[in-house]
């Protein structure tokens, strides 16, 4: 089955909903102005949004971390396709066995994969590698309504159960110890534009090809009912990008 789905998002640039604007728009945010940034960027996926904080962050060093070695093979060899493998590092190590020493980075950023590890158990865990005064920026899933449908609640819930709403979220990061500074939610088009227009393509083509395969419909059929399922509830939730400090 996990072949039929690494299929699907083959040959995607982005593995989950996101946009460069996004990454931008949330980087912005972060105010340490200082001539040596060190960053780590937990669950870094293909890379794609680490090749942009690298070219916006001309003076960070960034340690990019995935469980794929696949990915950080990627992302290592983009890095040097580049000329930065000087500043940009890709290791595989697991969010749940991070080596490093307390207060070790300036920021820690991560999109779409404090999920993982849950938002409260990334927040808690993650802390004690922030410098005092450093930041954290995560993208996280949440809800937009404090009553959503029960169709997509039910969904969800049942993938993450620790969905909660954008208020809640911003209670938690509090809670957690933080200083909350801002949040934005991800536009539409980071849904479709981005992600779920070349992922339905993708399932076009894979719905043809496997026409007799049982396994592969059936991931076919998962991954089409969570993007049927966002265009008809797409107004009650989102990616919520929080940005907080230490």
């Amino acid at each position: 089955m996990e072949k039929y789905f690494f299929e699907a998002f083959e040959g995607m640039d982005r593995l989950g909903p996101g946009s460069k604007e996004s990454t931008l728009k949330a980087l912005s945010m972060y105010k340490i102005r200082n001539d040596n940034h060190s960053v780590l960027d937990i669950g870094c996926g293909n890379g794609i949004h680490t090749m942009i904080l690298a070219d916006e962050m001309k003076n960070a060093s960034i340690l990019a971390i995935d469980n794929s070695k696949t990915f950080i093979e990627n992302l290592n060899n983009k890095a040097k396709e580049h000329g930065i493998s000087d500043k940009v590092i890709g290791k595989c190590i697991s969010m749940f066995e991070m080596p490093f020493e307390d207060k070790s980075f300036d920021l820690i950023w991560s999109e779409g994969a404090i999920y993982i590890a849950g938002f409260e158990n990334g927040l808690r865990d993650w802390k004690r590698f922030i410098k005092d005064g450093g930041y954290l920026i995560c993208s996280e899933i949440s809800w937009l309504v404090d009553s959503p449908s029960q169709e997509i609640y039910e969904f969800w819930n049942s993938e993450y159960p620790e969905m909660d709403t954008v208020e809640n979220k911003i209670k938690q990061i509090v809670n957690a110890g933080y200083t909350y500074k801002s949040h934005f939610i991800s536009p539409v088009t980071d849904w479709t534009d981005n992600y779920y227009t070349p992922l339905e393509k993708n399932l076009n083509i894979m719905r043809e090809k496997y026409i007799d395969n049982d396994t592969a419909q059936q991931v076919i059929g998962i991954l089409q009912k969570e993007i049927d399922l966002y265009k008809k509830y797409k107004d009650e939730y989102s990616y919520v990008f929080y940005i907080m400090t230490k």
